[in-house]
């Protein structure tokens, strides 16, 4: 008597429905930091960044008033994103810190905290 399916074929399964699971958590925090996100120019909305293995701490000042273009360039990252490895989203703003800590009307409570609190409730 054989296996109709073989162990080795669900570990595959397994290992790609994570991956999957991976990147639309990945993509759902993201957007949720991008929405978020204070806009005066729309400089902090374009300092948010995705990075895999290592976090990126340069600063490039950039404006994105809509946030599409800072979710897509994250959303290219995060498709590569494997199951197990590391994914960073995170800002290098110079007042990211500051925002994060509610110096802002629009963001009372803080951008980045909020977005985690949210995607954790969501998938509990």
């Amino acid at each position: 008597m054989g296996w109709n399916n073989k162990p080795s074929g669900f570990t595959a399964l397994a290992l790609k429905d994570a991956e999957q699971h991976v990147k639309k958590i990945t993509a759902e925090v993201l957007q949720q930091v991008v929405i978020r996100s204070p806009v005066m120019d729309g400089e902090f909305r374009a300092s948010h960044k995705v990075t895999l293995d290592s976090p990126d701490n340069s600063y490039q000042k950039d404006f994105d008033d809509s946030g599409a273009a800072t979710l897509s360039e994250g959303l290219k990252v995060a498709a590569a994103a494997r199951f197990g490895g590391l994914i960073y989203i995170q800002t290098n703003s110079p007042y990211g810190m500051a925002l994060e800590n509610g110096h802002s009307r629009q963001a009372p409570n803080g951008v980045y905290a909020l977005s985690f609190q949210y995607v954790c409730e969501k998938y509990k």
